[in-house]
Formats: C-alpha cells, structure tokens, sequence
C-alpha cells in the first residue's frame, strides 16, 4: 500500500516551491511548461491528491450548498436544477441535492443533515411555505432562499413566478378571442401554484362575467395520462366547451390528445392552452400554446441570491418574480 504523500513532500521531489505545486494542480498561476511536466510526473507517480477536508476546515469554508426540492418528476424542477448547478459550478461551489416528496418531516429532516454537512446556504423549494418552514428557516444560522414560493415578507428571501397573473391574463387572452365555455385541469390540491393558477382563471372569468360549472374545472397529478383522464370525465358531462386551460404542459397534451381521440377537432371545435411552456410543448401533435417562464433561470437567479448571501456579512431580503411571456400557438384560435 503506498503511503500518503502530503503537498510538501511533492515539491521537495520535483525540487520546486509548494506554490509551484498548488499552481499546478488548480491550474492557476503561470508555470514554465518543463517545470510543470516536472511536477505532473511525480504527481502521477506519488498519486497525491490534496487534503480537501483540511483546506476546508482551515478556510471554514466548504464550497457545499444544500438544495431540497419536492418532486424530481417532469420538466420543470430538473431545468431549475441545471440553472442552480451552472451558477454554482461557476463559481466553484458544489450541490447536494434531495428530493422531499413534499413531506413536511423529510423536509426537516434533510434541514438538519445538510447542516451536520455543513453546507454554506440552502434553497428550498417546497409545494407549500408554511409556518413551520418559516420557523425552522428563521432558527437556522446559514442563508436559505426559497424556490417556486412566496414567504409572504418574513425576511426569507425567494424567487419565483407570478402564477396568478400570468393565468389570469391567459384566460382574458382566450376571451378576447370569443371564447365563453371553459373547462379548467388543475393540479393536487397540495399544490399551491396549482391554486394560484386556477384562483388567477377564475378571477379572469369572473371579472369578464363568466360563470365556470364547478363540474368542468377538474384536478389531476400533472401527467400527460391524468389529463387525458380528466378530459374524458369532462367530455362526459358536457361537450359544448370551446376552451380548455390545464395548468401544465404535460396534462395540456393529455387534454388535446383526448379531443382529438373523440374527433372533436383542435383548435377549430375546442382550443387548448397550458399554464406552461416547456418542451413537451414541441411534442403535442399541434403546437401547444402556452405561457413561457424560464425553470433555468429562477435556478440561476436563486444560486446567485443565496451566494450573495453567502458573501455578505449583512442579513439580506430579496424577492424576485420572474417574467413570463403568454405564446399563441395552433391549438388556440378564435370562436
């Protein structure tokens, strides 16, 4: 077994300083190339690697930060995952990732192992902010910034979308097109941007003097199969909608696929919107329209709120709502 060779017994065999040699090995700094070549052989031939932990522990600083999602399913939450993990790999900081299932004990519990990890800030995105969330977050001693929820102002920082407006405005979009008739495929009801997506539809109707029979406005699990499934039930009970809203792309599809499947044309008969815009969109047998908002970029811009938080040796509150941009495609069209 070959014996651990520290930093300093790697410079006194390749003859050069111990700087010369953490130059080297971070690729930083300028090296003369024969000198280099030098200090990369006896690296390959003592197989160092550096002490990691000890560099950690002398600076107190670990470079880990802790991400807590609820789900890992569908479109969304991985593109904000990649968002987070490229401005963290920017600026040399790693990620722990767990995924929750939306269960409140899980959620504290992955709390507390990423801080006997000691990661240096945490983002959190849950289906629901509660006061437990609250509580546990204002207790904690490092930066967390919540994902995808509001905190309602109590000094939590968070990044998210407006989903109640871009709904709304959605829904006033297909009724300035002539459309009176609606249907409505919502999310779980643990869902809160699911509630606020229909709360914004509802209003829209309601401020347009728009009645919605509670019958058509239905809940699935965001899957392109449950919005099938919904769509069917709602065919059932009546057949003279001219629009359908579902608060995602995938049970979007789901809905278009099922009207389709009843040789009810698409958008001639009944148009399809999704509260969504994600790539599944390109792989609706139509264009699916759609409302656009970026998962990548609330990933990036929660990374570089909790890094700055990170950095900063003042308690700082932001909060940030993401624009979004409302895209007409061939399943919408005028009555």
């Amino acid at each position: 077994m070959k014996k651990d060779i520290n930093i300093k017994e790697v410079a006194k065999k390749a003859g050069v300083s111990i700087a010369t040699v953490s130059r080297v090995f971070n690729n930083s700094g300028t090296v003369k190339e024969s000198t280099r070549k030098k200090i990369e052989a006896v690296i390959e031939e003592t197989g160092y690697y550096p002490n990691v932990l000890a560099r950690e522990l002398a600076e107190k600083k670990t470079h880990l930060i802790g991400l807590i999602v609820h789900s890992m399913i569908g479109e969304g939450i991985p593109r904000m995952i990649n968002g987070v993990n490229e401005m963290l790999e920017d600026n040399d900081y790693n990620l722990l990732i767990a995924c929750t299932n939306g269960i409140l004990e899980s959620e504290i519990k992955h709390f507390e192992i990423f801080r006997s990890k000691r990661v240096e800030g945490i983002l959190f995105a849950t289906r629901e902010f509660k006061e437990e969330h609250r509580d546990l977050i204002q207790k904690i001693p490092i930066p967390v910034v919540v994902l995808l929820q509001r905190t309602d102002k109590e000094g939590i920082s968070f990044v998210t979308f407006d989903n109640y407006t871009f709904a709304k405005e959605a829904t006033e979009k297909l009724i300035g097109l002539g459309h009176r008739n609606f249907a409505f495929i919502g999310g779980p009801a643990t869902s809160v941007n699911s509630r606020e997506r229909q709360l914004g539809f509802r209003d829209g109707l309601k401020e347009n003097g728009i009645e919605l029979d509670t019958n058509l406005s239905r809940n699935g699990d965001f899957t392109i199969e449950s919005g099938y499934q919904q769509m069917e039930e709602i065919l059932a009970i009546e057949k003279e909608i001219t629009a359908v809203i579902a608060v995602n792309d995938g049970m979007a599809i789901g809905a278009l696929n099922c009207i389709q499947d009843h040789d009810i044309a698409v958008p001639n008969d009944i148009s399809v919107l999704g509260l969504d815009d994600t790539v599944l969109a390109k792989a609706s047998r139509l264009k699916l329209s759609g409302v656009h908002y970026s998962y990548s970029k609330l990933g990036k811009q929660g990374a570089g709120l909790l890094l700055k938080q990170i950095e900063s040796d003042e308690a700082l509150f932001e909060e940030v709502v993401l624009p979004y941009e409302i895209h007409l495609r061939e399943s919408v069209n005028k009555r």
